[in-house]
């Protein structure tokens, strides 16, 4: 399982924030848990540790990022990827978590 994550710079800077801080917001709330970020260029991407509670808590931390507002205005793309295929998380962001 991964997650790939990218955010409009644009966006980002007319909240008031640095592309840098939010890559390391992000970034931490996946090291909370131990899961890596493999890649960190265009979009940063986490994948799984192969352990059975991997899904769950890496929904918890999408569900925690939809409902930030500064997520949802800055963000240009997250999507799922597992062997199911992929899933676009942004589309989906009305189903799976509320703005706050």
């Amino acid at each position: 399982m991964k997650v790939h994550i990218s955010f409009d710079k644009a966006a980002v800077e007319r909240q008031g924030r640095r592309l840098e801080d939010v890559h390391r917001t992000v970034k931490t709330l996946f090291a909370v848990h131990d899961l890596p970020c493999t890649d960190d260029s265009d979009a940063l991407v986490f994948q799984d540790r192969g352990h059975g509670d991997d899904f769950a808590i890496m929904w918890d931390v999408i569900l925690s990022l939809l409902r930030a507002d500064w997520f949802l205005d800055c963000a240009a793309s997250c999507v799922w990827q597992d062997e199911n295929g992929e899933e676009d998380v942004l589309a989906q962001a009305g189903k799976a978590g509320e703005k706050t």
